[in-house]
């Protein structure tokens, strides 16, 4: 089973969150505290620090693009159904980039 598309797709995200971070990062008054959960309406009920907010997520998206990546390499059950298994590879990726844009653009309107 190919997995290129997920695989570059995963890459692409992470380099883009990287990139948001960091130029949030710039952007943010020095010491802030970001909002790192949200209601379903969308306001903000969790706080964390500027650093952890803006990490926190690549980094859970990097291990989980390292534990999908590998898992194809070491359990051959995912080969038979390779279609579902990029899909929810690539969909749980996009979740992940799509709750670290809340962080960033909540982070950059609030300053």
């Amino acid at each position: 089973m190919k997995a290129t598309l997920p695989l570059t797709l995963s890459l692409a995200l992470l380099a883009t969150m990287a990139a948001a971070s960091l130029a949030a990062w710039f952007m943010i008054t020095p010491g802030a505290d970001l909002a790192v959960h949200f209601r379903l309406d969308g306001t903000p009920d969790r706080y964390a620090p500027a650093p952890f907010a803006l990490s926190i997520i690549p980094v859970v998206a990097l291990v989980s693009t390292a534990i999908f990546a590998l898992t194809r390499r070491f359990n051959h059950r995912t080969a038979d159904k390779p279609v579902l298994y990029m899909a929810v590879w690539i969909f749980a990726i996009a979740a992940l980039a799509g709750g670290h844009a809340m962080i960033v653009g909540h982070a950059l309107s609030a300053n």
